[in-house]
């Protein structure tokens, strides 16, 4: 049972962490997070070429523009923007769904969302997916995506989102 779970989030990538207790606090440091799961979304670790190129023959070619010279024409995807926010948007409900299989699993009853602010417009409206009478939300505007899990918890609990962790007592008295 974990009573925390955060989950850092950018466009990319998302993780998702609980915050477990130790089961000799008086050795290791406790509680600390433990990262569960990782996810990244395919369409931001994909190359822009990979995603927007245009295999159609004759997409290339060059036509001639005033007093002959040569311009490139380019047949750009007019839907860009729309295709990358249903991709941004399935992003999010995955994470949101594997965010759920974990609450679910770890009985977490306190959800701190760290998240870009792009990222975080995009997943508001899947958070209504979640059993908010089973938890609590906390949303953090920023992006945490690249701490490790020591920085996180510190990050967090320096900030009064998460319980601070204790160092293991050294010696007797």
């Amino acid at each position: 049972m974990a009573d925390y779970c955060v989950i850092t989030a950018e466009l990319a990538k998302a993780r998702i962490f609980t915050l477990e207790r130790s089961e000799t606090p008086e050795v290791e440091r406790s509680p600390y997070l433990t990262e569960c799961k990782a996810l990244s979304n395919p369409d931001h670790t994909a190359s822009e070429k990979d995603i927007w190129s245009d295999t159609r023959r004759g997409a290339q070619r060059e036509h001639q523009g005033g007093q002959g010279t040569a311009i490139p024409h380019h047949n750009y995807d007019e839907h860009r923007d729309k295709r990358e926010h249903r991709a941004n948007r399935q992003f999010a409900k995955d994470i949101v769904a594997d965010l759920k299989q974990v609450i679910r699993e770890k009985n977490v009853s306190r959800l701190v969302l760290c998240a870009e602010s792009q990222l975080l417009g995009i997943l508001r409206p899947e958070l209504n997916n979640l059993p908010t009478d089973q938890v609590t939300l906390t949303q953090v505007d920023k992006d945490l995506a690249n701490l490790k899990p020591q920085e996180l918890h510190s990050k967090l609990a320096e900030d009064g989102f998460l319980p601070r962790n204790k160092r293991p007592s050294v010696g007797g008295p």
